[in-house]
């Protein structure tokens, strides 16, 4: 099975809380070393605004890199969609296609579990490294609430020595199969124009489940703070109502994910316990002569 990824990046950052080892190098140098036990991956950066001080001279000629200015994570992410889309049009049938985000850190093992569970669960059109926990979010944001998923018929699945499981959303670094990107793009572009967090919204409404309550379409919407941004609060009810509605158009999807993670957001409230991810941060910088007091 061929694996491409679609690596999305950008030079800025944000206020998310991070564990002390969080280094974009880092996340890098892992999914790398994860992509190297791999038989056949190829991968193209997607860069909006440019690459991050921490990549540059990092990501070889190897890789295809596309430059994008969209200023958004919605941007990037409809960006690396088309790509993709494009990509399943030429690759081999049976690519899966992994669209990254550049704060997650991989375990070694990572990307061959993942075609393992491919292989394993075939009825799984999408799959996922990492089970977010929004336990706290979704308490707070009616508009959003989580929805439970059937098991997989006989529950558990073991490949390459972890079990997987359904589960009902993830964040937007996931594999998918050539075949429902090129169905489900449209419904992907759509759920990215709902209002943060769009993963969320958009993993509830590919699996045939109602990503927003009626009574809270006008909920949790940005501030209209300019011209643009007033004409994204008279949308985004739109977009979501549409959301509802599409969810029933197809025949539902299903995403899997290891029960322990092999990849994790490099958030504080995000790091699952029953890995030592510190201590994987630091075999992924001294696997490449790195060290957190240099950088080198």
């Amino acid at each position: 099975m061929r694996l491409h990824v679609l690596y999305r990046t950008h030079p800025g950052s944000n206020g998310k809380s991070r564990p002390s080892w969080y280094d974009r190098r880092t996340a890098w140098d892992s999914l790398e070393a994860a992509l190297a036990r791999v038989d056949d991956a190829t991968v193209t950066v997607v860069a909006d605004g440019g690459l991050p001080r921490e990549l540059e001279g990092v990501i070889g000629p190897e890789h295809r890199q596309v430059t994008m200015r969209g200023g958004m994570a919605s941007s990037s992410f409809r960006r690396a969609l088309a790509i993709g889309r494009d990509l399943s049009r030429t690759e081999p049938e049976d690519t899966l296609f992994w669209f990254a985000e550049d704060d997650y850190l991989y375990r070694p093992d990572a990307m061959t579990a993942l075609l393992a569970a491919a292989a394993a669960v075939p009825g799984a059109d999408y799959l996922t490294l990492f089970t977010p926990d929004d336990t706290a979010w979704h308490r707070t944001h009616p508009s959003q609430p989580d929805h439970p998923v059937p098991p997989l018929d006989g529950g558990t699945v073991e490949a390459a020595g972890h079990r997987w499981r359904r589960i009902p959303k993830t964040t937007s670094t996931f594999g998918v199969r050539s075949a429902a990107l090129r169905a489900d793009r449209w419904l992907l572009d759509l759920g990215s124009r709902v209002g943060a967090p769009f993963d969320m919204a958009t993993w509830h409404a590919l699996q045939g489940l109602q990503p927003f309550p009626w009574r809270h379409l006008l909920s949790d919407l940005d501030p209209a703070l300019s011209r643009r941004g007033a004409a994204k609060v008279v949308a985004k009810p739109v977009m979501r109502a549409v959301l509802n509605t599409t969810r029933l158009a197809g025949t539902p999807r299903v995403l899997v994910a290891p029960v322990d993670d092999l990849a994790v957001h490099m958030e504080l409230d995000q790091l699952s316990a029953r890995t030592d991810w510190a201590a994987v941060a630091r075999a992924t910088e001294e696997a490449v002569g790195r060290s957190r007091a240099t950088g080198a």
